[in-house]
């Protein structure tokens, strides 16, 4: 088309050159025809117009047979930029009205197009609709087409992860994290999903493996999975073998093993669950030489001796430097009472609360004054704990 118009133009300059000419000579000139026995008569103005008809008359046969063939082809680009507008149209309108939670109005807009090439982005949007309609496998069939686009085909893929997790299957969870490639699975979202998958399925040795190499990507979650996966594997050591395997087993690990707060919390919970509280006490201890530290001081709690001298001696250390800490007095007044000293139970958990009403400590104050029949008293401190829960 574009080369028709180029001839034209060079046509009609040339024809204006005529005109000009005849128009400078004074002289319109005389053109003859004869076709078939018809003879036509016309001066050089009169074919300078009639050729320009004729061309232009060209022109859109030209276009007239090219739509046409087009359309008999199937092809839909004699439709222009009109289609595509159409298209574009549907898809904004489908978000919009998916952010603006119209989701019946969303699946309307999206559906028109789910055909079409958004590199995907279309279908993780109709999918989200159908998820918000109550329809996991309507959304879960939409994922899955999704991932056949490159652009879309991690988020696909986390959407169904995160499905299968959902429902429980940590099987086809842990089989479609390993059926995707290198680079993919070294992004943060997919790191946490497998840790998560790991974590589900009780596969605690793994875990703990690959939480070496995912500390970072996992930032405050590695020490809550670190926790999880090394109590389920002690748990299983202490089951199978003993409490004195548990602690032979401890003491093979790699010092630096043995350093990581979310192991030791790990070890010392099961020496606890073991009934092993004077070796969990001594762990505690030696582990928070520096200070103590928010894995391990509420362990302290659960602590039951009737003379739990080292912990005592600690946490009162801890506390001339910093005697107003609530968390340290509510540990203390807890490992008291199951010391069976309630005059030193009494008197930290009364400074805690004081300080910072927590709804455990309550509870515990309230059972001291409940034993010291002082019933007024232990009514008020319940229905205050009660208050903690709204």
């Amino acid at each position: 088309m574009n080369q028709l118009i180029r001839i034209f133009v060079v046509f009609f300059v040339l024809l204006i050159a005529l005109v000009i000419a005849a128009m400078f000579f004074d002289d319109r000139g005389y053109v003859l025809i004869e076709f078939s026995g018809r003879i036509i008569e016309m001066n050089v103005m009169s074919l300078c117009i009639s050729l320009i008809f004729v061309f232009i008359g060209l022109m859109f046969i030209n276009f007239i047979v090219k739509v046409s063939l087009a359309a008999a082809s199937g092809s839909k680009s004699w439709l222009g930029s009109w289609g595509q507008r159409k298209k574009q149209k549907a898809f904004t309108q489908g978000l919009l009205a998916l952010a603006e939670t119209n989701y019946l109005t969303a699946r309307e807009h999206l559906k028109k197009i789910e055909d079409i090439d958004f590199d995907g982005l279309n279908l993780l949007a109709a999918a989200d609709v159908e998820l918000q309609l109550g329809q996991p496998e309507k959304a879960k069939a939409l994922w899955q087409k999704a991932t056949s686009y490159d652009k879309a085909a991690l988020a696909a893929n986390l959407c169904l992860i995160r499905d299968a997790l959902n429902k429980q299957d940590t099987n086809s969870a842990l089989r479609m994290i390993e059926d995707l490639d290198d680079q993919q699975q070294s992004q943060g979202p997919v790191i946490k999903l497998w840790a998560q998958a790991l974590y589900q399925a009780g596969k605690w040795q793994p875990l703990k493996d690959k939480l070496k190499g995912w500390k970072k990507a996992l930032g405050t979650d590695y020490e809550i999975f670190m926790q999880h996966a090394s109590k389920g594997s002690f748990a299983e050591i202490a089951s199978k073998e003993g409490a004195g395997q548990l602690k032979q087993n401890w003491q093979a690990l790699p010092r630096a093993t043995r350093k990581d707060p979310a192991q030791q919390a790990s070890y010392i919970q099961q020496l606890i669950d073991q009934g092993l509280h004077s070796d969990a006490e001594s762990a505690l201890v030696e582990y928070q030489k520096s200070g103590p530290h928010a894995l391990l001081l509420p362990l302290f709690k659960q602590i039951k001796l009737p003379n739990p001298s080292l912990a005592i001696k600690k946490l009162e250390a801890w506390l001339k430097k910093d005697d107003e800490n609530v968390e340290l007095l509510s540990v203390l007044g807890h490992i008291a009472h199951n010391a069976g000293d309630d005059v030193l139970a009494e008197k930290a958990l009364a400074k805690a609360i004081k300080l910072d009403s927590q709804q455990g400590d309550l509870m515990l104050m309230a059972s001291i004054k409940e034993k010291q029949h002082d019933d007024g008293q232990a009514l008020q401190l319940y229905k205050q704990s009660m208050q903690q829960t709204k």
